[in-house]
């Protein structure tokens, strides 16, 4: 057996692997018993027929199209050994060069390299931020409109008012194919003033739009949208808005007291806004955190050198789909649907979209899982055991987990979990770590620990002096 190996640009290695006819006529030999093994020949017994029979019942092609598969799977994995090639997943027969004498070429996807460079030369703040007392009252007000009754009246739109209102809106210049029509008799209800910075639907301004009308007051304006509009087809588009008040409701909200904070599930307006104020605290961690990691660690690749074959990223894309897919599905929508709502090509949207989010996501595991191994980072027994018992729970109330039951043994899902959770911690703990070197953390912890090391040196020394001392008065 010969082979030459040439490798290629996408992190793959191109093996030609020439075989000796003499051991390819070996492989025939076995490959035409093996037909005769699992086929019925006349005035023979499974696997005793001869092999000229065999090739006249069935023909050379198909002893050899059995060779060959029997062959690739002998040869394939000694090939891999003797040629020190480091596989990340199984390789494919590319081409059948030749029969005579047997020749092919396999493309073998190789393992990634990972080079993190000096990623902890990379330097980030990390600074929480804080939840301010204007923040809780923002939420309490939502509550107490929440919890809000409503009267009709019959005046002209003020502040904090639920108002009802109808849109008719058309482009004012389509683009060739685009229709004119955005809204038609369209309802939509909001309060007025609630919130306005958070304003989104139809424009962000609209609600001043209504200040001072009456109910069945109609009013005409147009309204060009901002180029980076979340209304793609309207980026940029001018409109020509007509709007009708329907329905206008003053809102009562309850008063700050005892009541109203048992009335949103806690015993006392102070419990209440210190619930409000944890839950903040925690939401807004979240949020800091995603964003201050994924700048992170886009730092770390973008000095950094990764290398992976296609196949990684092909995985990473079809995992990316499954997931949105099944977020999309709580919209009652399937991937095809939701194209076409969006009026997006499929190809576009994977390029655009999946891809590049695939791309990020594999890149960050990759250098997470080598940072991890470069800082020796490991977890606490006892966290695995709490986390992996939290998790067993939820899955257990997942609707999917019957169907789990079904496909693994209760010891396998519990195996996978065990390794799910282990992996997430790891995770986790590099994350921190990473935020440790970042902010100047790591630097302060290991000089505090110096300084002590030094205090306890010299007191050691000073003692030592002492008791030198001392010994030295006795001998005198």
């Amino acid at each position: 057996m010969k082979y030459e190996k040439k490798e290629l640009e996408n992190h793959q290695i191109e093996i030609t692997v020439e075989i000796d006819k003499k051991q390819f006529n070996q492989f025939k030999k076995i490959a035409a018993k093996n037909i005769s093994k699992s086929a019925k020949i006349p005035g023979f017994r499974p696997g005793k027929a001869p092999y000229d029979v065999v090739m006249r019942l069935y023909g050379e092609d198909a002893i050899e199209e059995r060779a060959v598969e029997d062959l690739i799977n002998k040869v394939y994995p000694e090939v891999i050994k003797e040629s020190g090639v480091e596989p990340y997943g199984p390789g494919k027969l590319e081409e059948i060069i030749s029969t005579n004498p047997p020749k092919y070429r396999f493309i073998v996807p190789l393992a990634p390299l990972v080079d993190v460079g000096g990623y902890r030369d990379i330097k980030k703040e990390y600074e929480l931020p804080i939840v301010e007392k204007s923040d809780v009252d923002h939420v309490v007000e939502d509550l107490r409109t929440n919890y809000a009754s409503s009267e009709t009246v019959e005046r002209a739109i003020e502040q904090g008012d639920l108002v009802t209102v109808k849109i008719n809106a058309n482009l004012k210049n389509p683009d060739d194919g685009q229709k004119p029509e955005i809204l038609k008799d369209t309802p939509h209800q909001i309060i007025v003033g609630d919130h306005a910075d958070d304003e989104q639907f139809p424009f962000n301004g609209f609600m001043k739009k209504l200040i001072g009308m009456k109910k069945k007051e109609t009013k005409e304006f147009s309204h060009t949208f901002k180029k980076d509009s979340a209304y793609q087809n309207l980026q940029g588009k001018k409109a020509e808005f007509n709007i009708e008040i329907t329905d206008i409701k003053e809102l009562v909200k309850p008063e700050i007291n005892e009541d109203f904070a048992k009335m949103v599930g806690t015993d006392s307006v102070e419990n209440m806004r210190k619930s409000i104020k944890d839950q903040l605290e925690t939401s807004k961690r979240n949020e800091y955190e995603n964003k201050y990691f994924d700048e992170l660690l886009d730092a770390i690749i973008n000095q950094s050198t990764l290398k992976y074959p296609p196949e990684m990223l092909e995985k990473e894309i079809e995992d990316v789909t499954r997931n949105f897919e099944k977020n999309i599905t709580k919209q009652n929508l399937d991937l095809n649907t939701y194209l076409k709502v969006n009026n997006l090509e499929k190809e576009k949207f994977m390029e655009s979209e999946i891809k590049p989010s695939a791309k990020k996501r594999l890149e960050q595991a990759l250098i997470l899982e080598k940072i991890s191994k470069e800082e020796d980072i490991d977890f606490d027994q006892k966290e695995l055991h709490s986390e992996y018992s939290r998790s067993f729970i939820q899955m257990r109330q997942d609707p999917d987990y019957k169907k789990l039951q079904k496909q693994l043994t209760t010891k396998g899902i519990s195996d996978a979990l065990v390794m799910q959770t282990a992996n997430q911690l790891i995770h986790k703990n590099t994350l921190t770590r990473l935020k440790e070197i970042a902010n100047g953390e790591l630097e302060i912890d290991q000089k505090e620990s110096e300084d002590k090391n030094n205090d306890s040196n010299e007191d050691a020394g000073s003692q030592s002096d002492e008791s030198k001392s001392t010994d030295a008065g006795t001998e005198k």
